[in-house]
């Protein structure tokens, strides 16, 4: 019987992590466009969703703790299939098959909206940088290190 609940558990998992390959193809297109906005409404949407998912995945490990009990040291999903009967086998494939390739494109779509983040950054410095330029001194530094205390004189140099 675990064994069919850790397959009703993977279709569970499988779905979750679709929909959110389906997010986070969405927020390139966000940061794509540049809308903080909607930026911020994905990424709360997201965050539901890998709570959910981490919910699953504890209950998962509680499962296969259960089909592959204490002697196994190595609890993957591969063990579990591997101790699961004809029927149920050919199922859980299927599911461990699907889910590492929605994972992995999930993966590469979280690198790319990384390197998009990255690069926007990298603008948004570089514009800065132009808008407000840091003085720089044209001459000598202080050989000790420490900086001198700036001497401002005003416009009046007069004693009351």
């Amino acid at each position: 019987m675990s064994a069919e609940n850790l397959a009703v558990l993977l279709k569970k998992i499988l779905i979750l992590h679709q929909n959110l390959l389906k997010l986070s193809e969405r927020k390139t297109d966000i940061l794509k466009k540049g809308d903080i906005d909607d930026l911020n409404e994905q990424m709360k949407e997201e965050q539901k969703y890998i709570l959910t998912i981490r919910q699953l995945e504890n209950e998962r490990f509680g499962i296969v703790d259960k089909i592959l009990g204490p002697r196994v040291q190595e609890k993957t999903i591969s063990k579990c299939i591997e101790a699961a009967s004809e029927l149920i086998r050919s199922e859980l494939t299927g599911l461990h098959e699907e889910l590492v390739k929605v994972t992995s494109e999930l993966k590469t779509v979280n690198e790319l909206n990384q390197q998009l983040t990255h690069q926007s950054l990298q603008y948004v410095n570089m514009s800065l940088d132009m808008l407000l330029p840091q003085e720089q001194s044209a001459g000598y530094g202080n050989p000790a290190g420490t900086k001198e205390k700036k001497q401002t004189r005003s416009m009046f140099d007069s004693k009351a």
